[in-house]
């Protein structure tokens, strides 16, 4: 009979004979379950949902080409400059940012709009960068595999319609998401710190970003601790790291240490963002209550507020939209999916909400935004049974079939399964 204890030495045994590799940081040989290649497709596979979870892109082009610069900049003078990393400020409204494996980090607008300068956001984004030099994502993957725990995300959904509908707005399941981006112990996240003030400076900017940030954010979290919700994978911001990056900064040459802050430019491509912040709040507090029908009300009033803060907002817009059709004011929310797609149109959610909402007076124009959210996130039950829904209304039945049988395929146990394959079969 094997005890546990000799099981576990025995898998850990047969792990090392699987691989071991050298950390691109440290230098030192480690246990590797996730060779690179498996670590590039699974940052690949995962960003696109993980964006879209994060409420999509924010619709700004001179933000994204700023974070997209000051990103590959601190990751040029990395240890991995060799990944093929891509950056994107989500509409997220928490204060958080994050890194998948293999070089994919987003920073979230609620970030964005509370840091002072562009010196700041290569501290933020050289810290993710660091994440993922260290290969801190494939640890956790390596611990929680021997661990016999690797997990399955969860999906987000919303009751727009009727029970009958349930679930019709989800994201599905990401396979890993969680345990890549919230795994850090809170040595990494240390060293993380260190490596992104560190590649922060040899790209050229201030160390006085990283304290500049960090003394944001501890005040922040001081004054609005909900806000602070997730930023730096769940470790909050703390007074010992902000004394150990002053300490870090003093130990610079003095040229460095007197590098002036980048102001100007940031505060001009991130004016919009921060114009905006107020609207995004009082939608994050209001979307909050979506789920309860009896705040529903409340919830719709809050997201109007919002809409009329900051009205070229489309994701605010949408968000509006679902707490119209859940107080079954249909042609208002029709209206307002409508320009939340239109306003957003690289946003999952304003796609489907749109499609959903526009099935039944024009089933050609949802067709439309629903073979766009296909496009943003794959895979998706619920995209297919309505795009089934929207062929079948247009009398275009062989193709409805295909599409039913797609979503059947795509979740053969649960409900939305279960109904695309009732009507699959009403049609055959």
């Amino acid at each position: 009979m094997v005890t546990k204890t000799a099981f576990a030495v025995l898998l850990t045994s047969f792990a090392a004979l699987l691989g071991c590799t050298v950390n691109p940081v440290t230098g030192r040989s480690q246990l590797d379950l996730m060779g690179e290649a498996q670590e590039l497709e699974m940052g690949k596979r995962l960003y696109p949902g993980a964006i879209q979870q994060s409420l999509g892109p924010i619709t700004d082009e001179a933000l994204q080409e700023e974070v997209g610069r000051v990103g590959q900049s601190v990751a040029a003078v990395s240890h991995r400059p060799g990944l093929e990393y891509h950056f994107t400020a989500v509409n997220d409204p928490e204060v958080n940012a994050f890194a998948l494996p293999g070089g994919k980090i987003c920073i979230t607008r609620g970030l964005v709009s509370r840091l002072q300068s562009e010196d700041g956001m290569a501290a933020v984004l050289g810290h993710e960068v660091g994440h993922v030099t260290a290969r801190h994502a494939v640890a956790a993957y390596n611990r929680q595999l021997l661990a016999g725990a690797i997990l399955l995300g969860g999906s987000v959904y919303m009751e727009a319609e009727d029970v009958r509908n349930r679930g019709l707005i989800g994201l599905g399941a990401l396979v890993g998401a969680q345990l890549v981006m919230a795994s850090y112990s809170r040595e990494q996240e240390r060293q993380s710190d260190e490596l992104g003030m560190d590649y922060a400076v040899r790209a050229g900017y201030s160390p006085a970003g990283m304290i500049e940030t960090q003394r944001v954010l501890l005040d922040l979290q001081k004054k609005e601790p909900g806000v602070v919700q997730r930023l730096f994978a769940d470790h909050p911001m703390s007074a010992e790291r902000q004394r150990t990056a002053e300490e870090r900064v003093a130990k610079l040459p003095a040229d460095v240490v007197e590098r002036p802050l980048k102001v100007a430019q940031f505060r001009e491509v991130s004016r919009n963002v921060v114009a905006a912040r107020p609207a995004w709040d009082k939608a994050r507090e209001a979307s909050a209550l979506l789920g309860d029908q009896k705040k529903l009300p409340e919830a719709e009033a809050g997201l109007a507020e919002a809409v009329r803060m900051a009205p070229r907002e489309g994701v605010l817009r949408t968000l509006h939209a679902m707490a119209l059709a859940g107080l079954k004011k249909q042609p208002e929310a029709v209206a307002e999916g409508r320009q939340g797609a239109l306003l957003a149109p690289d946003v999952y959610l304003g796609r489907i909400v749109a499609g959903q909402l526009l099935l039944q007076p024009e089933p050609a124009a949802a067709l439309l935004h629903l073979d766009t959210a296909e496009r943003l996130f794959p895979g998706v039950a619920q995209v297919s049974l309505l795009r089934g829904r929207a062929l079948e209304a247009l009398g275009r039945r062989p193709e409805a079939l295909t599409a039913y049988k797609q979503a059947s395929e795509r979740d053969p146990n649960g409900e939305i399964g279960h109904e695309a394959a009732s009507r699959a079969r009403s049609l055959e």
